[in-house]
């Protein structure tokens, strides 16, 4: 993992945090359509003569006569990306506008110096079905295209991305080495732009607790903060595991936790064991795989999780939730708690930081950040040690795209960042920026860098972790699935697991080499492979009692689609049915038939359906419950969109099924333009077809 400290392969600041660090759970959802980013004068030429100077890079004079060449931008989520998208409702643009002024003067950069346009494409279909199905027509949707986080693994095992090994020279630079990410399987694939200041789950605390604790104070009676620690060198295992050691045994003789907590203590850290795990073997030079390869083995990764087993051991580390039935953490879990008062440190989910720390002032209390600690062993300087950060979104170039247009997309790539982030920062040198923007950065993440005593050391230290991240490719590669219930499993002992993870990785290795050696045997061919399953979907199977399921067509019920081979007949499939089912008796079994059906490529997909038995013979009405009191439906909500279930607290028919599925209303008296309280009738139906009449108040507001 050499080199993930310094900055060639930092990830490092820009303003796009709330933009594209959630992207791939915010963006996926949204329905805005590509439109083509022609730069207006009138929005730009200001722009670039502001920017003109800082615009300036070291790539030969391009000849920008004729005609643009059109560079199609590929993305899940066209709003968070097009500087000219507007939203189909309100109109408004929707980049925020130091952002989109920054995306202006980036496309203004391509096209004065490369003669290259941007066209931003939304993708119509999730995105690993949508670059594959194109690709596979011989007609890549985009030329870059952008990968949501998580979807990586996926689209490499596709083989629908080009080797970017051949233009890394495009990259070589001190400023946006970074945007070229290391080989992985053997080759350079991706690309990043996102930008990082502190990793997906950094470790923070309470230090308004932390002055409680009278064993962390000094001979002056002063709080020793961990920042303290950090800015003198000081903070490594040895002293993290002393540090908690005392506020554990304040905590376990003082005040108990709120109401809610997972433990009935305050602890010393709470967190989940993976993501303390990770940022162990970040700190020790180690990485599940990194640019030396699979590292999952190393004596490093070794020694980093006998560490957390040792704070776990002794107490000092508690996991929030540990494993429920289904071997799952509540890895969201313990920012809760932090934010209740329940525990001291945690490793907060980045996307929950902010909300964490304005309960914490609510109370009058303070939220600061330290880097992980360092192993023992590494000097506070030294190159192995950095700070994990699980990636986002990033960028490939597809298969179809010819060499001359690859490396001018490639080109104008870089520019059109280097240029944003620039223009963003209000700097001249890309370098500048991480610095330039930290403490806004850190501020609105809810850390105190303005309190009189500890405020700056909070600030250092938010500035140190974004300078110093350590990619962790594992997670774009699927491998830290493997990681996770191996390293969960050996701590806890369970499941024929050993408790020791030397032990247990060494027993489950095949886990990650095989998968290495099959996605190295699969990108080594020119084929490009069809890994998406059917999609199958099931609707409810409501039948008489005694029927025989056998003469029911299944067909009626269940439909299968496969992106690459279209419809595909259900009675090719095979057919599972529960053994709770029962046709001779009345009732409702959920997932009771479920049907699995295979495309060409070998891929299956499933799907089950709830099966209803009723009588048919029943001729009394059912009997309806409304509940006394609803919410209140907001002013010009879609009527038809109401879901009518939440008025009634119960709905069934003589045999006591649940027909609350069956519930219509009349709209007729409903105004959903004019606030006020409205009476509408409901009808519930039962499966026989008898019905039974109630009214309920709907509140318009």
């Amino acid at each position: 993992m050499k080199g993930n400290s310094i900055w060639a392969k930092r990830v490092m600041g820009v303003g796009l945090s709330a933009a594209f660090a959630m992207s791939s759970l915010a963006g996926c959802g949204s329905s805005s359509s590509g439109t083509e980013s022609q730069v207006s004068a009138d929005t730009t030429t200001s722009q670039a003569e502001q920017t003109e100077e800082k615009t300036q890079t070291a790539e030969a004079p391009v000849e920008t006569a004729g005609e643009p060449v059109v560079i199609k931008y590929g993305t899940h989520w066209v709003a968070g990306l097009d500087p000219n998208n507007v939203d189909d409702v309100t109109g408004e643009y929707t980049m925020a506008e130091n952002e989109r002024q920054a995306a202006l003067a980036g496309l203004q950069a391509i096209k004065d110096e490369l003669n290259v346009e941007f066209e931003f494409v939304q993708y119509s279909q999730d995105t690993r079905v949508e670059l594959m199905t194109s690709v596979l027509a011989g007609d890549p949707v985009c030329d870059i295209a952008t990968i949501w986080g998580g979807a990586e693994g996926t689209i490499l095992a596709q083989n629908v991305l080009q080797e970017l090994d051949n233009y890394a020279d495009v990259f070589s630079d001190d400023e946006t080495s970074w945007m070229f990410y290391d080989k992985l399987y053997g080759h350079n694939y991706l690309l990043s732009f996102t930008e990082r200041f502190i990793p997906r789950w950094p470790l923070i605390f309470n230090a308004s607790m932390i002055e409680k604790v009278d064993t962390l104070k000094d001979e002056n009676g002063n709080t020793v903060y961990p920042t303290d620690l950090f800015a003198k060198g000081e903070w490594t295992w040895s002293t993290f595991q002393d540090y908690l050691s005392k506020i554990s045994a304040y905590y376990a003789n003082t005040e108990p936790a709120v109401e809610g907590n997972i433990y009935s203590t305050v602890q010393a850290y709470e967190t989940d064991h993976r993501f303390a795990g990770l940022s162990a073997m970040y700190s020790n030079g180690a990485a599940i795989y990194g640019s030396d390869g699979l590292g999952v083995d190393s004596q490093e990764a070794v020694d980093a999780l006998a560490f957390i087993k040792t704070l776990m051991d002794e107490g000092y580390m508690s996991d929030c939730g540990y494993y429920d039935d289904n071997y799952t953490p509540e890895w969201c879990r313990s920012q809760a708690d932090f934010s209740r008062g329940g525990t001291v440190f945690t490793d907060c989910p980045d996307w929950l930081i902010a909300s964490a720390g304005s309960t914490l002032a609510d109370r009058d209390e303070s939220m600061g950040i330290v880097p992980w600690p360092r192993a023992d062993r590494l000097d506070a300087d030294s190159a192995d040690y950095s700070q994990v950060i699980t990636l986002g979104d990033s960028v490939g170039i597809l298969k179809g795209v010819d060499a001359e247009k690859t490396e001018l997309a490639l080109k104008a790539y870089r520019l059109y960042w280097l240029t944003y982030y620039k223009t963003l920062g209000g700097v001249d040198n890309l370098k500048e920026y991480t610095s330039s923007q930290a403490a806004s950065q850190a501020a609105g993440f809810g850390f105190d860098i303005y309190n009189e005593t500890y405020g700056q050391g909070v600030l250092d230290a938010f500035t140190y972790i974004s300078q110093h991240l350590g990619n962790d490719y594992a997670d774009l590669l699927n491998l830290r699935v493997a990681w996770d219930d191996i390293f969960g499993k050996s701590l806890c002992g369970v499941d024929g697991f050993s408790d020791n993870y030397a032990v247990a990785v060494e027993a489950n290795i095949s886990d990650f080499t095989n998968q290495i050696s099959n996605m190295e045997a699969l990108l080594a061919s020119n084929e490009v492979h069809d890994n998406q399953a059917p999609s199958v979907s099931a609707k409810d199977i409501i039948i008489p009692v005694g029927t025989d399921l056998s003469t029911v067509d299944l067909a009626e019920y269940f439909e299968a689609t496969d992106s690459v081979d279209g419809e595909i007949d259900i009675t090719t499939g095979t057919t599972t049915i529960s053994e709770e089912l029962d046709t001779a008796t009345v009732g409702i079994y959920e997932k009771a038939v479920k049907v699995a059906v295979k495309d060409s490529s070998d891929n299956e997909g499933s799907a089950s359906a709830k099966v209803v038995i009723y009588n048919d013979k029943n001729e009394e009405a059912p009997v309806i419950e409304v509940k006394k009191e609803t919410d209140a439906v907001a002013l010009d909500t879609d009527a038809s969109t109401i879901d009518w279930k939440n008025f009634v607290e119960s709905a069934v028919d003589a045999d006591g099924l649940d027909i609350t599925g069956n519930i219509t209303a009349d709209l007729s008296t409903l105004d959903v333009t004019t606030p006020g309280e409205y009476t509408v009738k409901l009808t519930a139906t039962d499966y026989a077809g008898n019905t039974s009449e109630a009214e309920v108040t709907v509140k318009v507001e």
